[in-house]
């Protein structure tokens, strides 16, 4: 029988120590293909991939619930229902309660852009005055007419063009069926699912198991982790607000019209690594600012200690170790998942890197190519017909005199 290319060298044993060994041809050929395949199919069928991707997210997320039903004697047909339709449930609420003050919330934020100008018009016209009694002459004035009439303008075209709005709201109503029938269908078909898995995983049958159940162990638990977090974070960074703007406090008052939308913001923003906290930061910073500087620099000492509690108390108990690779790798991922789903895309892109993490962890893979020659050298093909014959080049460490 012909023996895969996993199974070259060897069969894993006890999940560790796969080697693999990368015949010729498919340095040569299979490899290139494979690469060109792969960017052609992301790009002509992202929509698809996106979907399901997003529906296996939602099913792993959600099966845990599902066997934790069946360990009380509930049959599968009747459990993944009742989850699916708590879950339903949930994520409706969130909209209808959520929704509502978040939009107030930010059509207020962007009513006050105006008299924020020209509050800062008015320091800029002090900063004016001082310096031109110290001989420098310098226009410093904002132009406020103009950045209120672009954004005006841009907002009547957003509301104009009603077509293109209706377009992608049913596009995204689609998109929504879609993802919860194809989660339902995989949470309904999770043990054929799990069998069809550990079929493809290689190794012995309880390897092949092990490693599944490990796959899902780790996508479940970070992305519990990672939504905990954010809520965590999001309801600290909106509380502070809120306190902020006490009267008995009075550093920031006009701040508790928006703690609900900063600390939204503030939430999402937490999943995002490294540049997540200071993307959740900037808006109520900037915000406080035009209200006083003083009022902007307690906002940022807030935020801090915030996020020094979250780095060194929240995290490591909460989500544990993180997806454990490269900073430049989670960035590459980050923006990948943006180019193909948008938000969605980027925060699918973490759990499916932990994900092949786990893989590679879990397999520990050895990948090395076969040769191109034997191992006394490296055979150097004439250019020519009716060239002198070929010589051979003596591999590293080795002596240019030596016998063939």
């Amino acid at each position: 029988m012909k023996r895969s290319i996993a199974q070259e060298v060897g069969q894993p044993q006890g999940g560790l120590g796969v080697r693999i060994t990368i015949p010729r041809w498919v340095q040569l050929v299979l490899i290139p293909v494979a690469v060109f395949l792969a960017l052609y199919f992301s790009r002509a069928a992202s929509h698809a991939v996106f979907v399901f991707l997003i529906s296996a997210i939602i099913a792993l997320l959600l099966n845990p619930l599902v066997l934790a039903m069946g360990r009380v004697k509930c049959p599968r047909w009747l459990a993944v229902p009742v989850v699916y339709l708590a879950f339903v449930a949930i994520v409706v609420l969130a909209f209808v309660f959520l929704g509502p003050p978040l939009l107030r919330q930010f059509q207020r934020l962007f009513n006050a852009i105006p008299g924020w100008l020209d509050s800062l018009n008015v320091l800029l016209g002090d900063l004016e005055t001082w310096l031109a009694g110290h001989g420098i002459e310098v226009n410093l004035q904002i132009n406020t007419r103009d950045i209120v009439n672009w954004l005006q303008s841009h907002g009547t075209e957003s509301l104009g063009a009603l077509v293109t709005v209706g377009r992608n709201v049913v596009g995204a109503l689609i998109n929504l069926f879609l993802t919860v029938v194809v989660s339902f269908y995989m949470l309904i078909d999770g043990r054929r699912i799990f069998r069809f898995l550990c079929r493809l995983a290689p190794g012995e049958p309880q390897v092949k198991q092990d490693y599944v159940r490990g796959l899902q162990a780790a996508f479940s638990r970070f992305v519990r982790g990672q939504a905990l977090l954010g809520a965590t974070i999001g309801l600290a960074c909106g509380l502070a607000i809120w306190v902020l703007s006490w009267e008995m406090v009075g550093v920031w008052p006009e701040g508790g019209q928006y703690a609900l939308l900063f600390g939204f913001w503030a939430g999402v923003t937490e999943v995002i690594p490294y540049i997540g906290p200071w993307l959740g930061a900037v808006p109520p910073v900037i915000a406080a600012f035009f209200h006083s500087p003083i009022a902007a620099l307690v906002v940022i000492i807030v935020y801090f200690v915030i996020q020094q509690l979250e780095s060194h108390i929240l995290a490591p108990n909460i989500v544990g170790s993180s997806v454990g690779v490269h900073p430049l790798v989670v960035i590459f991922a980050l923006l990948a998942g943006a180019q193909i789903g948008g938000i969605l895309g980027m925060l699918a892109a973490l759990p499916l890197l932990a994900m092949l993490k786990h893989t590679l962890t879990f397999y520990d893979f050895k990948i090395s190519r076969a040769p191109w020659a034997g191992d006394d050298g490296i055979v150097i093909i004439p250019a020519r017909t009716g060239a002198p014959p070929p010589r051979r080049v003596p591999p590293p460490g080795g002596s240019e005199g030596q016998d063939e």
